[in-house]
């Protein structure tokens, strides 16, 4: 017979510590890591467009919120991008009676500390300009350290969020909240 004793109760501390270690070490994406992203696998992120080309309607995601609106060409699709890119979900949206639309590609959500993060690709059909003056949102026309820098800087006193130009259509997009 084995006795276990204080062998458990000190096993379970060093998997908390261990678990708690690694979730500070983790990797946090950035509007930069999305704009790379972009860069390597464009012709796959073209394809939804492809896939799904709009105009849209009403609000929807890849995978459906409600599973009884799932379909298995959803299913599929989304099994293929993950292959090779980190795709969390898809949603669709019709930009107002335009005829216009956008699709945002979330990559990754993280929490940071006591802050959430969503990095994400966007797609616009039409060209899009950004009001100014918005204290806690910016468009910059390059994905770039300076992206970063006021992301951080704006973040310190509330929400932020911030898009980066990659080309007419696309942008990387970062919201810490």
């Amino acid at each position: 017979m084995v006795r276990l004793g204080p062998v458990l109760p000190a096993a379970a501390f060093c998997l908390a510590f261990l678990t708690a270690g690694c979730g500070q070490d983790a990797p946090k994406h950035t509007i930069l890591d999305a704009a790379a992203v972009y860069a390597d696998h464009e012709g796959l992120l073209q394809s939804i467009r492809a896939a799904y080309p709009g105009p849209y309607e009403d609000f929807t995601r890849i995978p459906a919120r409600d599973p009884a609106d799932a379909n298995r060409m959803d299913a599929d699709f989304l099994k293929f991008l993950r292959e090779d890119i980190p795709v969390e979900f898809i949603d669709f949206f019709p930009i107002g009676d335009s005829g216009k639309d956008e699709l945002d590609v979330v990559l990754w959500r993280y929490q940071s500390g006591r802050r959430w993060n969503t990095v994400s690709l966007v797609y616009f059909s039409m060209a899009m300009t950004f009001a100014e003056g918005e204290e806690n949102m910016r468009a910059f026309d390059r994905c770039d350290e300076d992206v970063l820098d006021w992301l951080q800087r704006q973040s310190r006193s509330g929400a932020a969020s911030a898009f980066c130009h990659i080309n007419d259509h696309w942008l990387a997009y970062q919201k810490v909240e």
